[in-house]
Parts: C-alpha cells; sequence; structure tokens
C-alpha cells in the first residue's frame, strides 16, 4: 500500500528542529517530496505554492497553534489528509477537532509502526477522495464525477447543499457526523442554527428514506446504526 506513495508529497509543519530532521528523513523513504515549515507563515505559503498530499502538524509551536493553520486550510481543502503530532494527549482538543476531518493523532516520540499506520490511513483518504463511485452503505452508491446518488438503477440528482452533504457522508461512512462537521462542510462557516441543520437532515430523509441516516441523540448523526 505504501508503494503509492512515491509520488506523494508532504507538507510537514514542526518547529523542533531535530525531530523534524528525524522525521523528514524517514518521511523521505516514502514520499517524493517533503516540505519542512517551522512556522505558520511558512506552512502557508508552501500550501499555496506546491501540490501537497498529505499534511503532518504539530499542535503546539513556538508562540504559534498549529491548529490555527489546519483550520485555515479546511476552509479551503476538505481533502487532504491531515496528521497532528503532539507532545501530550488532549482530549479537550481531540473533541474540538473533529469537524476538521484528521486522519490520525499521533503522541510523541513517535512509533515508527504509528507512523505507518497513520500513512496508510491517508493513502486510504487519498484513494476513496480519487474514486469515481463510492458504496456509502447497502444500495446506495456516490457518483463523485457526476455528483449524483444511485440506488437499484435510479440517480438522484443532488444540489449544492446535498452534494456536499453526501461527501462530508462518503468520507465518514463510518463515523459519528456532528452538526459542527455539518455546518463546516455545507455551509462554508456560516454559522447556521441546529434549527437549520435539522430541518436539512429532514428534507434528506424525505427525499431519501427515513433509514437513509440515522440519528444519535444529543450527538449526531451516523449513516449506519
Amino acid at each position: 500500500m505504501l508503494e503509492k506513495l512515491k509520488h506523494k508529497t508532504i507538507l510537514f509543519l514542526e518547529d523542533n528542529a531535530e525531530f523534524a530532521a528525524n522525521t523528514t528523513n524517514l518521511l523521505q523513504m516514502f514520499v517524493q517530496t517533503v516540505y519542512h515549515a517551522q512556522e505558520l507563515s511558512q506552512a502557508h505559503t508552501i500550501f499555496s505554492s506546491n501540490p501537497i498530499d498529505i499534511i503532518i502538524c504539530d499542535i503546539k509551536l513556538k508562540n504559534e497553534n498549529g491548529i490555527d493553520f489546519i483550520r485555515d486550510v479546511r476552509t479551503k481543502d476538505t481533502k487532504t489528509p491531515i496528521i497532528i503530532i503532539s507532545g501530550h494527549k488532549d482530549e479537550e482538543f481531540l473533541f474540538r477537532a473533529i469537524p476538521l476531518g484528521l486522519t490520525a493523532y499521533l503522541l510523541k516520540p513517535i512509533k515508527y509502526g504509528t507512523l505507518i499506520d497513520a500513512l496508510k490511513q491517508c493513502v486510504d483518504t487519498i484513494d476513496a477522495h480519487q474514486m469515481k463511485k463510492i458504496e456509502l452503505k447497502e444500495e446506495w452508491v456516490y457518483d463523485t464525477e457526476n455528483k449524483c446518488l444511485e440506488k437499484e438503477g435510479i440517480l438522484y440528482t443532488l444540489n449544492k447543499k446535498e452534494s456536499l452533504f453526501i461527501e462530508l457522508l462518503s468520507k465518514n461512512r463510518d463515523r459519528l457526523i456532528t452538526k459542527e462537521m455539518i455546518n463546516i462542510a455545507v455551509w462554508q462557516h456560516e454559522d447556521m442554527s441546529d434549527s437549520a441543520i435539522t430541518n436539512f437532515i429532514l428534507r434528506i430523509r424525505r427525499r431519501f428514506g427515513k433509514n437513509f441516516i440515522f440519528t444519535i441523540p444529543d450527538v449526531g448523526y451516523r449513516l449506519k446504526t
């Protein structure tokens, strides 16, 4: 699977020079190019000037926070796999980071096997985005090229918000989807009310069936029970 990485590029945001050098040397065994940035301004310049396939980002930098960079990336790009690294586990951060669509959360010192597993997850994410047809759940298929749903040979065209929502589902087929995630993916940070999102889900159910998506009370939604 890692063979698929040999032509990929990684943006690595890390301010610890020694750790960055060692990790960069390891990453270069698998990918074509590793762009290293020590601060947010460098990361923004690299990301805007080069094709980036994977982002690896430390949370805490000198006088800066890596999560600010990730939030900015996600306003423009919801597909690039992102791996977060940190010196300590932060449960509150993990909860707040759910809408950012992180691929993995790694603790320093990073173990070789753990990094390899995270890179494999990135490959899976990239493959999913490149697939023209994605099976969402039994009988339901999303055609990413034509932006439509298909069930038993019947095609359902999608408007813009429906398409953005189905793309969110396709990337989180086995995961919980929160209202915040829907707000970011579908309304692009327009800060919609809970009732607006609830009504949107009701319209989705009316169109595709009440069992198309399931509600997890006080938590969010899932494609599968």
